[in-house]
């Protein structure tokens, strides 16, 4: 069964508010998770297929926090009423549930999942982590600028003004493993890494490539 059959079975099987969601709701999100992929194309990634193909938590709120940041998505966002943003939500809590059980339609609720997500006070609130995020984002940049720390890649070098002050912020750790509220220092615990480079470091499920690891990697192979 491929990452779109289980999202579908998945939003047909779960309450929310004491109902199911509809099957013209369900429809709707399915197709929704299509259009953010060719968001992401347009706006991020050229060679980007689509979020079906991922289920790795922090690389789906990388993207999330990425393509929501961008003034355009979120003016059309707003005439769509956040549809699309809430489709996108919905996947996202779908893969943290087939991360933490296997999925099989007596799956609980929603307001059920979230309650067994959040015991011992882990942050998951996907708004409120976009929303941390765009700030360290910015602190992160003023501090490290736009070149990537793991090749030395520059975006505004390679492809001029539309790449003027472009570059992913890597977690060096992952948001994933707090436990609890965590205070992040952008200079610390931050770094640019190139759109390549942050893919390959959250290559390995369960296991993130430090820097040297990285670098290592790149010399090995470009030697």
């Amino acid at each position: 069964m491929t990452s779109k059959e289980e999202f579908v079975k998945y939003l047909s099987s779960v309450n929310t508010y004491g109902r199911k969601y509809a099957s013209s709701t369900v429809y709707t999100y399915g197709q929704s998770i299509e259009l953010i992929s060719s968001d992401i194309k347009y706006h991020l990634e050229n060679n980007f297929i689509s979020l079906f193909n991922i289920t790795d938590i922090e690389i789906l709120s990388i993207y999330f926090d990425q393509l929501y940041s961008i003034p355009k998505v979120i003016n059309e966002e707003k005439i769509q009423r956040n549809r699309k943003t809430n489709a996108f939500k919905r996947y996202i809590e779908f893969c943290r549930t087939i991360e933490v059980s296997n999925f099989n339609v007596n799956q609980p609720d929603l307001n059920e999942v979230y309650q067994l997500r959040t015991e011992g006070g882990k942050k998951v609130v996907i708004s409120k982590v976009a929303e941390r995020d765009l700030a360290l984002r910015s602190d992160a940049i003023k501090i490290h600028g736009t070149t990537c720390f793991g090749c030395g890649f520059n975006f505004e070098k390679a492809y001029g003004s539309i790449g003027d002050g472009f570059i992913e912020i890597h977690h060096i750790t992952p948001l994933s493993t707090y436990n609890k509220s965590k205070i992040v220092d952008a200079s610390r615990d931050l770094m640019p890494l190139c759109s390549n480079c942050h893919r390959m470091v959250h290559r390995k499920k369960n296991y993130v490539l430090s820097l040297e690891e990285l670098k290592k990697i790149i010399s090995h192979n470009n030697n």
